[in-house]
């Protein structure tokens, strides 16, 4: 019985960190940098938004 993982998702940010996890974990990996680095507050339709597959 083999658990299917969500691909691999980035979200590239305007400073330059590159921000990547599964879509489920990315959300809070991105809001958690804004708020963290930028003191900037996120929506999980903006991360969504913003994220792309992996390449």
């Amino acid at each position: 019985m083999s658990t299917k993982r969500s691909p691999i998702m980035v979200v590239a940010c305007a400073c330059g960190q590159l921000l990547r996890g599964p879509i489920e974990e990315l959300v809070g990996i991105v809001q958690k940098h804004a708020r963290e680095s930028h003191n900037m507050q996120v929506t999980r339709e903006d991360v969504l938004s913003r994220a792309r597959p992996e390449a």
